[in-house]
């Protein structure tokens, strides 16, 4: 039992374990961790669409070592960290914290892309470093998300990546269930913005500096049911760019779930729950 007192009676312990009023009757009072902002005794239930918390982000030139500060964030907080760097210099390597596996990918375009995801607990520190090597330049980006399920962290959070040539266009690929993270990564000089679809809500950016072909990562994200939510649309022709899709894992309460706009999450049922 946790917290579990017992005093010696002279003869024998008795139990003395301090009691709580739950509102019908005394019982044992649960043990408490502080979870960087309230005293808690466990987790909080997972949702089905984890909501987004806050970002950092940075653009770094000629840092080997570039290191970003989290958020404020809270132990079982979804973390989502973006590593985007360009040159011959091997795909970013996650530093910190310790035993995060990050995936990395290599673009046709040159681009090295590399995404960690992990669930905060104290222990994880308050910043991320990653090494670029000798890269010129790479954009990094922290995305904290509460409320996910972090029992169901896959290995390969990257749902998918797709690229693209000479377009302002960038139809993005079907989303999945719960919540999706799109990561739209390019390098231009003279990207100064872009549009997402309907429904997919903007959440940080990091722009190269203009008239510098410097790397521009941009983040949203939207619930998801299966279909593509439409496309991005920037403000100037790149020659190359790509999207990456994370899945942000959620849990289901089994309740049917209408999604607005969403062709293949927007049938109605018995219950509906509508997320703007």
């Amino acid at each position: 039992m946790p917290n579990q007192l017992k005093v010696w009676s002279g003869s024998t312990w008795v139990d003395q374990t301090p009691k709580v009023w739950n509102g019908s009757s005394w019982v044992s009072s649960p043990p408490l961790y502080w979870d960087g902002v309230a005293w808690m005794s466990g987790a909080p239930a997972p949702k089905e669409f984890p909501a987004y918390q806050a970002s950092t982000r940075a653009l770094v030139v000629d840092q080997p070592l570039p290191e970003l500060a989290l958020p404020p964030v809270r132990t079982n907080d979804f973390i989502v960290s973006i590593c985007v760097s360009s040159g011959a210099a091997p795909a970013p390597r996650l530093v910190t914290p310790a035993g995060a596996i990050p995936t990395q990918y290599t673009l046709a375009s040159g681009l090295l892309v590399a995404v960690a995801v992990w669930p905060w607990e104290p222990s994880r520190g308050t910043s991320v470093v990653w090494d670029v090597g000798t890269a010129r330049n790479a954009a990094v980006m922290n995305l904290v998300y509460r409320n996910g399920d972090v029992s169901n962290i896959g290995l390969t959070p990257v749902v998918g990546i797709r690229e693209y040539t000479n377009t302002n266009t960038l139809p993005l690929m079907a989303s999945t269930g719960y919540r999706n993270l799109y990561a739209a990564v390019t390098v231009s000089s003279s990207l100064t913005g872009l549009a997402w679809p309907s429904g997919v809500a903007a959440r940080d950016q990091q722009l190269g500096q203009f008239g510098m072909n410097q790397i521009s990562l941009m983040a949203a994200d939207t619930p998801g049911a299966g279909g593509s939510p439409g496309a991005v649309q920037l403000d100037t022709t790149v020659s190359s760019a790509a999207v990456v899709l994370i899945s942000v894992p959620g849990k289901s309460d089994g309740k049917p779930t209408w999604i607005l706009g969403d062709p293949v999450g927007s049938s109605l049922g018995t219950t509906t729950i509508l997320e703007l």
